[in-house]
């Protein structure tokens, strides 16, 4: 497990955060305000050159939790960030947790022998407050695609989301690259029960590898093999 600034860190990074997120609460609840509507926008007014779906009928909703609060760590007591599905470790310290992260993937449904197009961001929010946001990482967009390498999602479009009341609206899309491999050994398909990220791939230029891609692995950073299985929660009708 990692201490508080590296796991915030890393959960945001391979949300493809660039930027810090906003402190200012937010009301939000995921099934009121990522509804029809605003999936539908999202594909219809996407730039997106490889996602070139537009008459997805359903969405698949896929989730992965992280939970902050209170561990014991060579001696000292501090906040760490881990999975849900190790929330056991935490010890008697903790009082309540103070964060929780959601990382949500959307796999759209796709006709006439498209790649399935997906949807890719993280929700910071209060402890146990599933209706308030303190933060959004930007949402990224692609395609899911399998190689004889393995299954991977290709993001080749991101964008903010600007709020008025309840109301989201994506905003700000701008051209990108990025590669979420998956791993074999959990689902490859839109009708999988569960997808795991494993590894992380940045080919555009960045600080610390300039010009070459920079691979992140999540084993290596999060220490486990269980952060980021995205389990499937439940599907969107999009239209009837």
């Amino acid at each position: 497990m990692l201490k508080l600034n590296s796991s915030r860190f890393i959960i945001f990074i391979l949300a493809a955060v660039v930027s810090s997120c906003t402190v200012r609460k937010h009301p939000f609840n995921f099934n009121k305000n990522i509804d029809n509507t605003f999936l539908q926008n999202v594909i219809s007014k996407s730039k997106s050159i490889l996602a070139t779906e537009k008459n997805a009928t359903s969405a698949r909703v896929y989730k992965a939790g992280f939970l902050q609060g209170w561990m014991e760590q060579n001696h000292f007591v501090d906040w760490a960030v881990l999975s849900k599905q190790r929330k056991n470790e935490f010890t008697s310290y903790n009082r309540g947790g103070k964060s929780e992260y959601d990382v949500y993937l959307i796999l759209f449904d796709a006709k006439s022998g498209n790649k399935n197009s997906f949807l890719f961001f993280t929700v910071q929010r209060p402890w146990l407050d599933t209706d308030t946001a303190t933060g959004f990482s930007p949402f990224y967009y692609g395609i899911l695609d399998n190689r004889a390498s393995g299954p991977y999602l290709l993001a080749d479009e991101t964008f903010s989301i600007t709020t008025e009341g309840t109301t989201y609206t994506p905003s700000n899309r701008k051209n990108n690259k990025l590669y979420f491999l998956l791993d074999k050994q959990y689902g490859s398909n839109f009708k999988s029960d569960s997808l795991r990220i494993e590894k992380v791939v940045l080919p555009q230029d960045n600080q610390l590898s300039d010009n070459k891609a920079l691979v992140i692995s999540v084993d290596d950073v999060l220490g486990d093999k269980v952060s980021l299985i995205m389990r499937y929660e439940d599907t969107i009708i999009l239209k009837p």
